[in-house]
């Protein structure tokens, strides 16, 4: 099997989009080259590749760089609209008030820590109403939450499920482990293959 390669400054576009990398080995290769380290995974990734490709530094969203102005930090109101959002202990207090004790933190709100999922006027009223919505949704035993394409170890266990029925999670695990050492997307489709090319020799 192909082996991963170092994360530098001379890697190849291909390769760098063909593996897998953990956040702390995109945030050391933006340290080493002079990179923001600040931002989702996502954020970092885009980042990196812009550098690969032209050699460009480009400075992070100013939402993003906003490390002493998250949202959270101000009186929040139904009003208040969604800049830098935070799961924090003043953000859970404002659900908490307008929604009650059962509230929690779920994929639905954590998709706004990423600011490219902001839109233009969002309020933290839309982002109750949508939690609420969303609840009620999970009371469907056909329901699953959307998960954002940056979680791919989440995407891959929950289609390992469908597909392997009977299987353990620790048998999910390992399966991840093949893909995510593997290059190519980190899909459940892609690790048949590998799979199937492993039985065939």
């Amino acid at each position: 099997m192909e082996r991963k390669p170092n994360l530098n400054k001379i890697i190849s576009i291909d390769h760098f989009k063909n593996w897998y990398w953990l956040k702390v080995e995109l945030i050391n290769f933006c340290k080493k080259h002079d990179l923001s380290t600040v931002g989702s995974k996502q954020e970092l990734v885009q980042r990196i590749t812009l550098f690969l490709i032209t050699g460009n530094k480009i400075e992070p969203t100013s939402a993003s760089k906003a490390n002493g102005h998250r949202d959270s930090q101000q009186f929040i109101t139904r009003n208040t609209l969604v800049a830098n959002y935070k799961n924090d202990a003043a953000t859970r207090k404002f659900f908490i008030d307008q929604i009650g004790k059962h509230f929690r933190f779920d994929a639905y709100l954590r998709q706004f820590t990423n600011k490219n999922n902001i839109t233009k006027k969002l309020t933290y009223g839309d982002l109750v109403d949508g939690w609420l919505i969303e609840e009620s949704r999970r009371k469907d035993p056909a329901y699953q939450s959307n998960i954002g394409k940056q979680f791919e170890y989440n995407q891959f266990i929950r289609d390992f499920f469908a597909n392997e029925k009977g299987k353990s999670r620790s048998d999910a695990i390992k399966a991840w482990e093949i893909i995510k050492t593997a290059p190519g997307c980190k899909t459940y489709i892609h690790y048949k293959s590998i799979m199937s090319c492993k039985v065939r020799k």
